[in-house]
C-alpha cells in the first residue's frame, strides 16, 4: 500500500509542475476550478500522510511545527470568521483568499510532515518536471502546442508574451546556478540529470529577461566565487558564463521580438536612456505602491482586505479593455499583509528565521536569502512554485542518505 501512495506522490508532483504555465489546465471540481498546480499543492500533503520509505526525509521540531500550524489556523479563522463579521465576506470569498497563499501553506505543511516517500526519487521527479517545463516552453516557440488556452492556435508565442519566454519554474534557475558552481559531494548535486536541469533552469531565467532574477543570479555567482575562491571554480563560472552569454546574444541576434524586449528592459538602462527607477517604478510599480500606502493608512494591515476589495487597479489603456482589479501584488510582503494581516506576516517571518537557524547547509541558506531579496520585487514567497522548491531543498539537505553506498549518489541519471 505504501508503494502505491509513494508512486502517486511522484506522479502528482510531476504532473503538477511539468508545464511552463500554471494557468494551462484547470480541474473542474464541484463549485471550484483548481489549476493543476493548485491541485498538486492541495493533495500532496494528503498523499504524503500515506507514504513511507526508509529513504524519507523526516524533520521534527516542535516549535517550528507549532508556528506553522498557528499560521494556518490564524489565516483560516480570520478569513472564515473574522472577515465574515467585519466585512460580510462569504465562505466562497474566504476560500478564494486562502487559495492565494496555497503554495506557501502547502509547502510549510510538507516541512512539518517531512517527505515520507523516497526523497531521492522526489528530487529526481522535481528535476524532471523543471527540465520538461523549460523544454516545452522552448518547443512552443517553434511548434504550436495546446498549452496556452488564452492564445489562438498558431499564434506567435513570443510576440504574445512580449518577447519573453515565460516559465512557471524559472525561479529554479537560482537553485540551478548554485548546483552548477558549488562543487559538492552530496547526493543531490550529482548526476547528469542535476546538471541538465541546472543548465536548463538558468537558460529559463535568461530567456525570461526578468531583471530581478538576472541580478540575483549574478549576485549569487559572485558570492559563491568569493565564498570559496579557487581556480576550478573560476573556470567553471567562466564556462557557464560564456554559455549563458551565447544564449542571451543568440536570442538577441535571431529574434526581433526578443531583441525589442532586451533593448527595452536591459540595454535602455545600460545605455542611460532611462534609469532603473524609470524602468521599474515610474508608471508601473508606482501605481502599486500608492495603492498599498492608501490601504495601509486605512488600517487594513490589521486583518487584511476582504477578498472583493482589490489591492490596486490597473486602469485600461484602450477602450476595448476593462480595468483590472488586482487581489495580489508582485511584492510578497504587500500581498501577505493586505490579504491576511500583520499577524500572519509576523508568523511567516518567524518561520523563515527558524528555517534559516535550523539549517547548517550553505545551499539552503543561500537560496533562502536570494528568495527573500527577490520577494521585494516578485511574489516568490506566497503564490509561486518557489516555496515548494525551498521546502524540498530544506528537507533534502536534512535527509540522512548514505553518500558512499547509496545508488543515488552515483552519476547514473
Amino acid at each position: 500500500m505504501h508503494t502505491l501512495f509513494n508512486r502517486l506522490f511522484y506522479l502528482v508532483l510531476f504532473l503538477g509542475f511539468f508545464l511552463p504555465s500554471n494557468s494551462t489546465f484547470y480541474l473542474p471540481l464541484p463549485g471550484v476550478q483548481l489549476r493543476i498546480n493548485e491541485f498538486a499543492f492541495f493533495v500532496l500533503p494528503v498523499i504524503n500522510l500515506f507514504c513511507y520509505s526508509p529513504s524519507g526525509a523526516i524533520f521534527k521540531n516542535s516549535s517550528l511545527k507549532r508556528n506553522i500550524i498557528l499560521l494556518i489556523i490564524v489565516v483560516v479563522f480570520t478569513e472564515v470568521v473574522v472577515k465574515k463579521f467585519m466585512y460580510g465576506q462569504s465562505l466562497g470569498d474566504a476560500i478564494k483568499a486562502i487559495r492565494v497563499g496555497l503554495p506557501l501553506f502547502s509547502s510549510l505543511v510538507l516541512i512539518t510532515q517531512g517527505i515520507r516517500a523516497d526523497i531521492t526519487i522526489v528530487w529526481k521527479t522535481i528535476l524532471l518536471a523543471v527540465s520538461a517545463s523549460v523544454l516545452i516552453a522552448i518547443l512552443s516557440v517553434f511548434v504550436s502546442l495546446p498549452i496556452y488556452p488564452n492564445f489562438d492556435d498558431g499564434a506567435d508565442i513570443l510576440r504574445q508574451q512580449g518577447g519573453r519566454l515565460g516559465n512557471a519554474n524559472f525561479h529554479f534557475g537560482l537553485i540551478g546556478m548554485y548546483l552548477l558552481i558549488q562543487e559538492s559531494d552530496k547526493w543531490y548535486s550529482q548526476g547528469k540529470l542535476v546538471k541538465i536541469t541546472a543548465i536548463l533552469s538558468v537558460f529559463a531565467i535568461i530567456l525570461s529577461f526578468n531583471r530581478t532574477l538576472l541580478a540575483l543570479m549574478s549576485l549569487e555567482a559572485a558570492y559563491l566565487l568569493w565564498n570559496k575562491f579557487d581556480f576550478k571554480k573560476i573556470m567553471r563560472i567562466a564556462s557557464y558564463g560564456v554559455l549563458a552569454l551565447a544564449v542571451f546574444f543568440g536570442a538577441y541576434a535571431n529574434n526581433q521580438t526578443m531583441r525589442n524586449q532586451i533593448d527595452k528592459r536591459i540595454f535602455s538602462i545600460l545605455e542611460g536612456q532611462q534609469s532603473i527607477t524609470e524602468s521599474t517604478v515610474d508608471g508601473n510599480r508606482e501605481v502599486i505602491y500608492n495603492a498599498v500606502e492608501e490601504k495601509l493608512t486605512a488600517g487594513y494591515y490589521l486583518m487584511g482586505l476582504p477578498y472583493k476589495t482589490p489591492i490596486f487597479t490597473w486602469i485600461a489603456r484602450w477602450s476595448f479593455q476593462d480595468d483590472r482589479h488586482m487581489t495580489v501584488t508582485d511584492t510578497s510582503i504587500f500581498t501577505i499583509i493586505l490579504r491576511y494581516g500583520i499577524i500572519p506576516l509576523l508568523l511567516i517571518s518567524i518561520i523563515l528565521k527558524q528555517l534559516y537557524s535550523l539549517s547548517n547547509n550553505l545551499f539552503f541558506k543561500t537560496i533562502l536569502i536570494l528568495i527573500l531579496i527577490g520577494s521585494l520585487n516578485l511574489d516568490l514567497l506566497l503564490r509561486l512554485n518557489t516555496t515548494l522548491f525551498l521546502a524540498l531543498i530544506f528537507l533534502i539537505t536534512k535527509a540522512k542518505i548514505n553518500e558512499q553506498d547509496s545508488i543515488h549518489s552515483k552519476d547514473q541519471y
